[in-house]
């Protein structure tokens, strides 16, 4: 795949603000970056002191563009989660319950019932499962996904949604990782602060729980 298609679909993928900030204003800094520096450099290795001052302003600006992209980075971390946290919606108050669950698309059937998960009439207990949920930060975006593994090679991947959430509490369907996913649903706004920074959750431990809770 070329760069140009990359870029495109990778503009396709992120949130305009991240990819202004990953795709132009990066760059223009670095080029900035370079010249000022370069320039200074040049301007103070002259043994003159008519180039000393247009030097030291040279050097000047870069520290000025340096310390004004270091201020915008967290500005554009804070609106990218917001708007994240706006995108996921853990309200299930709202979904029916039921004891069958369907996620069928074209061509390939896939339901959730007491017993298990089946796919094309195939029935998969849920003991001989791996049933996680999944994070990730792939295009500055914050994934959350349920997997549901039939082998190393081979699994089942659910967005997180209400309905995805009101299925497991309706079939009592506890994940591997259940720790991981109750931390999310209760701390939303830290659990994707996580999430979007280092692609994955750490909920507390036990004894860092007790601790918070004095």
């Amino acid at each position: 795949m070329r760069l140009k298609n990359i870029i495109a679909y990778e503009k396709e993928q992120m949130l305009p603000l991240n990819f202004t900030m990953s795709y132009i204003l990066t760059p223009i800094y670095l080029g900035a970056s370079l010249l000022l520096i370069a320039a200074g450099a040049v301007l103070l290795g002259i043994d003159d002191e008519v180039y000393l001052v247009p030097g030291l302003l040279c050097l000047g600006a870069f520290v000025l563009i340096s310390v004004a992209f270091l201020a915008a980075v967290p500005a554009v971390r804070k609106r990218a989660i917001e708007a994240e946290l706006a995108r996921y919606d853990f309200d299930t108050s709202k979904i029916e319950a039921s004891d069958t669950w369907d996620f069928s698309s074209e061509g390939y059937d896939l339901k959730f019932d007491e017993y298990g998960m089946r796919i094309d009439g195939t029935l998969h207990y849920y003991n001989h499962l791996l049933k996680r949920v999944v994070t990730s930060n792939r295009y500055k975006r914050v994934g959350l996904y349920l997997m549901f593994g039939l082998s190393p090679e081979q699994n089942v991947v659910l967005y997180v949604t209400p309905t995805t959430l009101k299925m497991l509490s309706c079939l009592n369907i506890t994940l591997d990782n259940q720790q991981t996913l109750d931390y999310i649903l209760s701390n939303k706004r830290e659990a994707f602060r996580q999430i979007y920074v280092k692609g994955r959750v750490t909920p507390p431990s036990n004894g860092d729980r007790r601790r918070s809770d004095r």
